[in-house]
């Protein structure tokens, strides 16, 4: 399937793009108004300096997102390497390019536009541009704002980036954006391509309109994620491939108990349990979670991450009220040395939460216990801890319920399972090297989407059905 050509678009679809478009105008005092949106605000409306021609434009709508782009540039960089002593052509380069002797390749770079929605999703993109300077130069990353999708914005955007495609990372569907596309002929193509029953919902009150502009191809993380697609964009359009995701996981290295900074906190060899990015809708389980298991184990130390820094005024109140010795992060370690056993160390800091699972014999992972869709599990796994959880992680359901069946991740139903579970564990906890072992082997059982998505555009650039 390709994109619709300009003939293609009716008089209702120009309609629709019309008030679209006036929409957002209307909308622009209170996006102003939003101190997020208002990082970036003159390239979020597509100045005419707001980019330069590319061969492939890539939205990244936030950090997650980001992180996909970057894999994909590094399946780009391994893919389109100069074969520099042969002098043949670099596989996968779109046009086969012969590449010379000396390693400079005859063709000229692959380029790339990198855009995301939000500041956070474009410090990753940075980061990525970074990284294939130093290690991919034959590919260029440049970095943008994603422009309001007003469809005039995104007209003066395509002409700027020229692109000879645009890719879309995970759900992302802007009419504005798709509909440039259909009036430029250029192709579009979703990769890692996810979208549950609720935001199908959503879109099909357009499917008319985004029939005809719909993406050359889907490639899906499901087999149920690519049929809603086929639902949504017209049959064929859409397959499953596996999550890019999976490529981004490898076992964390180990960090030297010295340089641990958690070290300061915790005596070597402690009984320390981390509960991980809690959420306050499950803090009333996890106080129940913690009394039991500090009555079971009175010894243990408790390394509580609150996943909000705003409710650690919150957590204060609760462990004063629950009778539980507790001391700030930022009181703990210093010239008195690690905590007592018993303690509860509340973190009242970022950017520790690594470090402290590369320390503990066991841990929880919260957004769980309640339906709010999980937090990373595979976090702690990369340190060699095999996580708890509770019935509620669909935000990782990609990764597959075999990760539970496996006894990789352990799930729990309620606050006294997780506690009973956890005594259990800091007994006869399993050895790190172990965890992370096997831990590698299943993610490297599912890993490919980077390859297999950069595959895809490649034929698409050569002018091929992706």
């Amino acid at each position: 399937m390709t994109t619709a050509p300009a003939n293609r678009l009716k008089a209702p679809d120009k309609a629709l793009l019309a008030a679209y478009g006036g929409a957002w105008r209307l909308a622009l005092p209170a996006l102003a108004a939003s101190a997020r949106l208002r990082e970036g605000w003159a390239a979020r409306r597509a100045p005419r300096d707001w980019a330069a021609p590319c061969d492939v434009w890539v939205q990244a709508a936030s950090g997650g997102e980001a992180y996909l782009a970057w894999e994909l540039f590094k399946a780009a960089a391994a893919a389109t390497a100069p074969h520099a002593e042969s002098g043949a052509p670099s596989p996968n380069v779109p046009g086969g390019a012969q590449v010379p002797a000396d390693g400079a390749p005859a063709h000229r770079q692959l380029s790339f536009l990198a855009t995301s929605c939000t500041s956070q999703g474009l410090s990753v993109l940075e980061k990525a541009a970074s990284w294939c300077r130093d290690n991919a130069p034959h590919v260029a990353v440049r970095t943008a704002f994603f422009p309001f999708d007003a469809p005039g914005w995104m007209r003066r955007a395509l002409d700027q980036a020229a692109p000879r495609a645009v890719v879309l990372l995970e759900t992302e569907i802007w009419p504005g954006l798709l509909a440039a596309c259909a009036e430029k002929s250029v192709p579009a193509l979703v990769l890692n391509g996810r979208m549950n029953a609720r935001s199908l919902a959503g879109y099909l009150a357009l499917r008319p309109f985004l029939r005809r502009v719909a993406p050359a191809r889907v490639l899906a993380i499901s087999e149920a994620d690519a049929a809603r697609f086929d639902l949504l964009f017209g049959a064929a359009t859409a397959e499953p491939m596996p999550n890019m995701k999976f490529d981004r996981f490898a076992s964390a290295p180990e960090i030297p108990f010295d340089a641990n900074p958690v070290a300061k906190v915790v005596e070597p060899g402690a009984s320390f349990v981390v509960f991980g990015s809690v959420r306050e809708e499950e803090e009333s389980d996890v106080r129940a979670a913690l009394k039991a298991l500090l009555a079971e184990r009175p010894k243990t130390v408790i390394g509580l991450f609150p996943r909000h820094m705003h409710r650690v005024a919150a957590w204060k109140g609760h462990l004063k009220a629950d009778g539980l010795h507790a001391v700030p992060r930022s009181r703990a370690g210093g010239p008195r040395g690690p905590v007592e056993p018993g303690t509860v160390v509340l973190w009242d800091s970022f950017g520790e939460l690594g470090a402290a699972y590369g320390l503990a014999r066991a841990a929880f992972v919260g957004g769980s216990l309640k339906p709010l869709g999980g937090q990373n599990f595979l976090e702690p796994l990369a340190q060699g801890v095999e996580p708890f959880i509770g019935p509620y992680w669909s935000n990782f359901a990609w990764v597959g319920r075999e990760i539970v069946e496996s006894g990789l991740v352990r799930e729990v139903r309620s606050a006294d399972e997780l506690a009973a579970e956890l005594a259990k564990t800091l007994k006869r906890p399993t050895p790190p090297a172990k965890v992370k072992a096997r831990a590698a082997a299943y993610m490297d059982a599912h890993r490919g989407g980077a390859a297999r998505a950069w595959a895809a555009l490649a034929r698409l650039l050569d002018g091929e059905a992706a």
